[in-house]
């Protein structure tokens, strides 16, 4: 409202532009609290969303992670039932029988010891074996219960003892280059691992951030 002559001699009009002019501004003000308050239960529910979320995918994480684990196990399993059976059948008789397919490479070891002097206890990785032996553990677990799958990745870890091992690494020496950017890859390798840290071949560590990487057992501690 421009003033006019009359306003600017006038005191009483002035006041009462003022008091128009103030209300005008409180009304402009309540409309923009109001439109904040709006704004910041909108902020509030979309973080409580996000970190919702952040739970969930993580819990989604652990399980699948787990549920790997259990594959492995079971399959592992699988694999020294059919070769105890299978052995078991051979013994009774004698030898006639053909191991059945899918039976662990443990049973043509088991039928080899028969005729050769007893080997190593980490006799299915030949070269690999050699140097576990050497990092020091004659008594440490027996590597002859493997199956070939982790057979070859423990062959591959101890062809280089001084490495921290990451899924990712391992995945790219058993599967090649391609496998770096293959997040399947990297879970196969993973559940190869776990399962050798549960027998004892390798020890893993974990960060704060859930990133792991593994090592010989028989590398820790040496001096």
């Amino acid at each position: 409202m421009q003033p006019t002559d009359d306003a600017t001699t006038n005191p009483s009009l002035v006041v009462t532009d003022m008091d128009s002019l103030i209300r005008e501004c409180d009304a402009g003000l309540a409309t923009y609290d109001a439109e904040l308050v709006r704004l910041a239960s909108g902020v509030a529910t979309l973080q409580s969303k996000i970190a919702d979320v952040l739970c969930t995918r993580q819990s989604t994480e652990e399980t699948r992670d787990d549920a790997i684990r259990v594959r492995e196990d079971l399959l592992r399993a699988t694999r020294a039932g059919v070769a105890l059976r299978s052995g078991q059948r051979r013994g009774g008789s004698q030898g006639t029988d053909a191991p059945e397919s899918g039976a662990d490479e443990v049973v043509n070891d088991a039928d080899a010891s028969a005729s050769s002097p007893p080997p190593s206890p980490d006799a299915p990785v030949t070269e690999g074996a050699d140097h576990a032996e050497a990092a020091g553990s004659p008594t440490g677990p027996d590597a002859s219960t493997l199956g070939p799958r982790t057979a070859q990745a423990l062959q591959v870890i101890v062809s280089e003892p001084g490495l921290r091992w990451t899924p990712k690494l391992l995945a790219v020496q058993l599967e090649g280059q391609e496998a770096a950017a293959d997040q399947k890859a990297h879970n196969r390798a993973r559940a190869l691992m776990d399962g050798l840290a549960k027998k004892n071949f390798l020890v893993k560590h974990q960060d704060a951030e859930r990133r792991c990487h593994f090592v010989l057992a028989s590398t820790v501690g040496a001096a």
